[in-house]
């Protein structure tokens, strides 16, 4: 069974990415999905929201702010990436997370779900903490 909620770990995708990434000791994963999200024309389906997500979530928490579900392992060998919270890569996630709250597969699933609200929230923090 797989969970589902509308904190960015909440869901088993985002949780794969990020445990991929720290696998393969891999930060070009980061810049990677999060441009191939950006670059990429028609609607998002899900499993790339939930990359992209994870993705914006380690470089907020690369930032120092990292989510309160940020998975606990992860958080704290961010810094054997050797990946920088650089301007230009929180630009790059905020555009992402933003595309991602404007119009996304997810955005959909959240909608008719009756939990939009509750996910825009979630999406407002993280793109008010890659600020």
């Amino acid at each position: 069974m797989g969970t589902w909620g509308t904190r960015n770990f909440e869901n088993d995708g985002s949780q794969d990415w990020i445990f991929e990434m720290m696998d393969n000791k891999d930060g070009g994963m980061v810049a990677d999905t999060l441009q191939f999200t950006l670059n990429k024309e028609g609607a998002l389906d899900t499993s790339e929201c939930e990359d992209a997500l994870a993705a914006a979530e380690v470089v907020a928490a690369l930032a120092g702010k990292a989510s309160e579900d940020f998975p606990e392992d992860p958080l704290d060998h961010l810094d054997s990436l050797n990946l920088l919270a650089t301007p230009a890569l929180r630009k790059l996630a905020r555009s992402v997370a933003e595309k991602i709250k404007e119009s996304s597969e997810m955005r959909e699933n959240w909608s008719e779900s009756g939990e939009l609200t509750e996910w825009e929230a979630v999406m407002a923090d993280l793109i008010k903490r890659l600020d």
